[in-house]
């Protein structure tokens, strides 16, 4: 008898995990702040998963200048980052400054987390960040229309308070 409890308990907390996990992600639409960046982007195709287009945002590359920890800690190795966003005149975000470590904000700001790494630009030194959302999938053979209809995209993302994110809808600006 005392088994047959323990598989029961077992099974229930497994539900119960998955649960949680599915949660997590639509949590994100309710409790998560929307902002809107601006992308160029490029159709590729992947075999198994379908269309999508892969996005460059304008927060992705910034300069050295934004980094506020130590210089010695951002190399050409990926580094942990996180990206503080406000939103300008025309209602899209752009990168504040850059921390190693998760920073304090004001209600006005987000925190985006992402990778970074130090590049060398034309003439200044630059760092690229990806955010983990570079790649958005799209139905199936509406790819390159997509790209066709506009050279730059506007991408709305919601940000949960705890740090997820995630695309939640692309179109031609």
């Amino acid at each position: 008898m005392n088994r047959k409890k323990s598989w029961i308990i077992a099974a229930i907390l497994q539900v119960v995990f998955l649960l949680l996990i599915a949660g997590s992600y639509y949590s994100i639409d309710y409790f998560g702040k929307e902002i809107k960046i601006k992308t160029v982007p490029v159709d590729p195709r992947d075999i198994l998963y379908g269309d999508y287009v892969t996005l460059r945002f304008d927060i992705s590359t910034v300069p050295v200048s934004k980094w506020k920890g130590e210089t010695h800690l951002l190399t050409s190795r990926q580094q942990t980052a996180f990206v503080v966003l406000e939103e300008n005149k025309e209602g899209y975000y752009e990168v504040h400054s850059v921390h190693p470590d998760k920073p304090a904000v004001n209600d006005d700001q987000v925190i985006l987390k992402g990778k970074a790494e130090r590049i060398w630009g034309d003439t200044i030194e630059q760092m690229q960040i990806h955010y983990g959302i570079e790649r958005y999938y799209v139905e199936e053979n509406t790819g390159k229309t997509l790209e066709q209809q506009a050279s730059d995209m506007t991408v709305t993302v919601r940000i949960a308070p705890w740090g997820a994110h995630k695309i939640t809808d692309i179109k031609p600006r």
